[in-house]
């Protein structure tokens, strides 16, 4: 059984102003001299630097003024969960879903997908948005995707192929008038493949990775992993060529901005043990 290494790219967003245009879910209402120290310390924590503890500190100012502000929860949780401090950023990070659920309860989700790992609660979290607010997207992957991902790491695969065929769906629902290969995120079918994979499904892992390859042309994840099945099948000579070609593009690996989880860095491909 392979054991998969979760690698993240994300793009964090810093404070703009003060926030309000992305708050619906306040009650407290501001006087004009409230707004005017919002302004203020939302500036002043801008030029400290996400990871200061000034930064930290004059959240907090916001938030003694502020408190029912999810979007400040969630920017006190976000440079934390970016330094690996997940423990000391999830009070803050469920305090932002608490208050407003339909925006940054599937965002709790994701980080808990990607970054702390905590797998069962993502997937139950995600769950609980589908269930109340329906299916949608976050950081540019459907729920049901996350949710696969979740299953993967849990080596609970028949379930993680189960939540990619309903996010594939999703995304032909989505994108009638694409080519199911465009339609269907790459990832979608790369992460497809693995699932076959880990199910001894080989050919069809192969066509999944072709799909995926459709798009991302010399994506070297999909090529490696596509070798794996083909030695699986015995076809060890063509196997050989394509790990050969995947070592060659090996810094052809993910290539998106946000939402990035991947299974092998490929930077050390070269050192990975290939057994013929």
């Amino acid at each position: 059984m392979m054991k998969y290494i979760v690698f993240i790219l994300v793009l964090f967003a810093s404070c703009k102003g003060t926030g309000e245009s992305q708050i619906v879910k306040e009650q407290i209402p501001l006087t004009t001299q409230d707004s005017l120290k919002i302004t203020n310390y939302v500036e002043k924590a801008k030029k400290s630097g996400l990871s200061s503890q000034n930064y930290q500190k004059y959240l907090d100012s916001v938030l003694l003024i502020k408190p029912d502000s999810a979007y400040f929860w969630q920017q006190k949780a976000m440079p934390l969960y970016k330094a690996r401090k997940y423990s000391v950023g999830k009070p803050f990070l469920k305090k932002a879903a608490d208050l407003y659920p339909e925006k940054y309860l599937s965002y709790s989700a994701f980080m808990k997908c990607l970054f702390s790992k905590e797998y069962e609660e993502s997937i139950g979290e995600f769950m609980d948005m589908k269930e109340r607010f329906g299916d949608s997207y976050v950081m540019d992957h459907t729920y049901n995707f996350y949710i696969a991902l979740d299953y993967l790491q849990l080596n609970r695969f028949d379930e993680a192929k189960a939540f990619l065929l309903k996010s594939k769906e999703q995304q032909f629902a989505d994108f009638p008038d694409d080519p199911p290969y465009e339609a269907c995120h790459y990832m979608d079918w790369f992460y497809l493949g693995i699932a076959e994979m880990e199910l001894k499904n080989y050919e069809e892992g192969i066509k999944m990775f072709d799909t995926s390859l459709q798009v991302y042309t010399n994506f070297a994840d999909a090529m490696y992993y596509k070798a794996v099945c083909m030695k699986w099948l015995g076809k060890m000579d063509d196997a050989k060529i394509l790990l050969e070609e995947a070592i060659k593009n090996k810094k052809n690996t993910i290539n998106e901005e946000s939402g990035v989880l991947r299974n092998l860095s490929i930077s050390d491909i070269s050192s990975v043990k290939f057994i013929f």
